[in-house]
């Protein structure tokens, strides 16, 4: 027993001697750990997606309807005789004492077209004679384009051509004409000493005969079906255009619109125009669901096509883009220092993501900031205008780390949040030219120039970034007709 007081006797003394000591290192510690805080900030709060596209320019995708009106000559050539008159048939005029006798030989027809009227023309040949018995004394005679040339007469029949609501081609023929191919002397046709014109009758003959033809060249005109090929190209453009694996070029035609017609030597060409709605989706091969061949509308058609794309960013590569700009940054208030040592990224809802901030220096631990993100065209990179602390790191910093709140805190940890989209950009881009320019089926070519991807809108997801942009392209539909 006696040992033992003496055991606690000693202990007890040395616990008083060291007390003082162990009190002021305590408070050290204690003072150490109030320097050096770990915020250990709760994550955000997850919100639902919801997600809207932004509105589009209405696009044009250019079509040249071409008409070759080769049938319709073919018909022409067929029904309107190459000769007219016979040089040894004589004819009697108004004075019995006269009589004449022409024959005409005519050349193939050729089209000429100016807008939407068609001309029909061809070149007379032809020659005469002429033969008076005056009183007294024998017959005389004389002729024209036998020894000597021939003179020439123009025959000229213009056709308006126009398409209907419902995908007719209509044709309107005006009154033929039949004029002497020039005022010169060389083709007109004046025959016997009282110099009787043979011109005018060879000029009636012919345009009697080109008039009994213009009902048939209108039906003719009327009988060329162009509706099938077009509902034909309907359905091409409504079809699903593979740009690569699970991407595709929905172009989504809506109606046609009619533009400028010109003629090119036989073939009438008229720029048509596909409204539409273009649209690059992702995943599986979309359905789609055909639809009739709308009505033709006579409005202008647009200026090209304003196809609306979307960049996936993964919150992956968001996060090594940004971690190349944030980690390592160092800023200072108030005397202390905290510098940033890991970042990431991820989506919460809502449109809006989360940026975690892990950090050492005057405090250890990490912080959330919440904000939506907005695309920068000038400098081609996302950032966070709005970047703020989430509710629950706001609540703690106050309690221990509050001048890590103040606005140029924040606005450093701004300037800073930001990545580029360069590359997402340029794929996209090339991505699109690809798919844009390829055979949609034997003899269709679609063609087109892609001048421009903007990014207008961008929107986080709770699985990835999306990044909304424009692009522009003049596009174009080339139509081989021997296939």
């Amino acid at each position: 027993m006696a040992l033992r007081g003496s055991i606690t006797s000693r202990v007890s003394r040395a616990f008083r001697i060291l007390r003082p000591s162990f009190l002021v290192f305590a408070a050290f510690l204690a003072q150490a750990c109030e320097a050096r805080l770990d915020v250990d900030a709760p994550a955000p709060a997850m919100m639902a997606d919801a997600d809207t596209l932004p509105a589009m320019p209405t696009s044009t995708l250019d079509i040249p309807l071409t008409l070759d009106l080769s049938p319709v000559v073919r018909e022409l050539e067929k029904a309107v005789p190459k000769r007219f008159g016979d040089i040894d048939e004589r004819k009697a005029v108004s004075n019995k004492r006269v009589h004449i006798a022409y024959e005409a030989v005519r050349n193939p027809f050729l089209v000429a077209l100016t807008g939407r009227n068609a001309t029909i023309a061809a070149v007379v040949q032809y020659k005469g004679r002429g033969w008076y018995k005056p009183p007294i004394g024998p017959e005389i005679s004389s002729s024209c384009g036998i020894s000597d040339q021939m003179p020439r007469a123009r025959i000229a029949l213009t056709s308006t051509l126009r398409i209907t609501p419902e995908w007719q081609l209509r044709g309107k023929s005006g009154p033929a004409k039949v004029t002497p191919f020039t005022t010169e002397r060389r083709d007109q046709c004046r025959v016997t000493v009282f110099k009787i014109d043979v011109t005018d009758r060879v000029i009636r003959a012919t345009q009697e005969a080109i008039e009994k033809q213009r009902p048939m060249i209108d039906r003719k005109v009327s009988s060329i079906n162009i509706r099938p090929r077009f509902e034909n190209w309907w359905h091409l453009l409504e079809q699903p255009i593979r740009l690569t694996d699970s991407v595709w070029l929905l172009i989504r035609p809506s109606a046609v619109r009619m533009g400028e017609t010109i003629g090119v030597k036989r073939t009438l060409v008229t720029a048509l125009g596909f409204s539409a709605s273009p649209v690059v989706v992702t995943g599986q091969r979309p359905t789609v669901t055909t639809t009739p061949l709308p009505p033709l509308n006579p409005a202008a058609v647009g200026n090209g096509l304003h196809i609306l794309l979307e960049g996936v960013i993964g919150y992956d590569l968001a996060t090594d883009l940004l971690r190349k700009q944030i980690v390592g940054k160092k800023f200072t208030r108030a005397g202390q220092t905290l510098e940033i040592r890991d970042a990431r990224l991820f989506g919460i809802g809502g449109g809006k993501l989360a940026l975690e901030l892990r950090f050492k220096g005057a405090a250890n631990g990490h912080v959330y900031l919440i904000g939506t993100p907005r695309y920068d065209p000038a400098s081609n990179e996302l950032y966070v205008p709005d970047l703020d602390y989430d509710v629950g790191t706001s609540a703690l910093l106050v309690k221990g780390l509050e001048w890590v709140t103040h606005d140029d805190v924040r606005g450093f940890i701004m300037r800073n949040a930001r990545w580029p989209v360069g590359d997402v950009m340029r794929i996209g881009k090339e991505q699109l030219a690809k798919g844009l320019n390829r055979d949609l089926a034997p003899g269709v070519r679609l063609s087109a120039e892609v001048n421009q991807v903007e990014g207008i809108s961008v929107h986080a997801r709770r699985t990835a970034i999306r990044l909304r942009a424009q692009a522009d392209a003049n596009a174009r539909l080339t139509i081989n007709q021997t296939k």
